[in-house]
């Protein structure tokens, strides 16, 4: 039984669903350029501004960096959470922290290559979990390693694209997502979101073209909005992460055989 609580802990994915309501969306779906007076180049074009901004996010994710998470999700809970992800060398590593409502959790999660160990805070031994063993589907024990934190899936869900100033943008983007799978809060997956009309976001960049922040925001049919901002650095650096000294294996019905 210690073993399910272990396990499930640290099952973040796909557990909270955050629902709109009849009103719709006053916001355009798609930018205008922005026209200045007596400028000497022209704004980028909606088209342009969107590209970039999509480069610069598959560039940041696709090396080793450092993340933070923190952000406001439904009935009445907050996540906190801090990672790394070395997609070249298949490591990752993350702390992850929910307070508030009736169902406070925290944990740690370590995945190098198959291997994925996970452990709650008031745990002292790590559950050790072979990924080669877990069924694609599986909400809780799965990891995909194309897209841990959801940030390739928030890319793929940008409409458009404003330029506010030379390291930053804001835009807009469909929170339903494909296939209604959970890629909110970046850093922390764990929200559905059904019938959500496009919602706003802001995105910084540093001087080489990193992105060091992104916040988005929900306005869900009941409860107050929801703003969650997932800041990024260290990229290209080495990272290191280990595998825990001792680790118990999770019990063979975990795999569903």
């Amino acid at each position: 039984m210690r073993h399910r609580t272990t396990l499930f802990t640290l099952g973040l994915a796909g557990v909270l669903l955050v629902a709109a309501g009849c009103t719709g969306s006053t916001e355009p779906t798609r930018a205008e350029p922005t026209v200045r007076a007596g400028s000497t180049a022209p704004s980028p074009t909606p088209d342009t501004a969107r590209a970039e901004l999509v480069e610069a996010l598959q560039r940041s994710q696709g090396v080793a960096h450092r993340y933070a998470v923190r952000g406001e999700l439904p009935e009445g809970e907050s996540v906190k959470g801090t990672g790394v992800f070395d997609p070249k060398a298949r490591r990752f590593q993350s702390t992850i922290a929910v307070t508030g409502g009736k169902y406070p959790s925290a944990g740690s999660r370590i995945v190098i290559g198959t291997d994925s160990y996970v452990r709650p805070s008031d745990e002292k031994d790590w559950v050790h979990v072979d990924l080669k063993r877990v069924k694609r589907d599986d909400p809780f024990l799965r990891f995909d390693w194309a897209d841990p934190t959801g940030l390739k899936t928030f890319t793929s869900t940008i409409t458009s694209v404003r330029r506010t100033g030379p390291h930053s943008s804001t835009g807009r983007f469909d929170p339903d997502g494909k296939d209604v799978e959970s890629f909110l809060p970046v850093g922390a997956p764990s929200l559905v979101s059904l019938g959500m009309p496009l919602s706003p976001f802001t995105i910084t960049t540093d001087d080489r073209g990193w992105v060091t922040s992104l916040t988005v925001e929900l306005t869900p049919s009941e409860g107050p909005k929801l703003t969650m901002t997932t800041t990024m650095s260290g990229h290209g650096k080495p990272q290191q992460i280990k595998a825990p000294a001792r680790a118990g294996e999770a019990a063979d019905f975990y795999y569903g055989k």
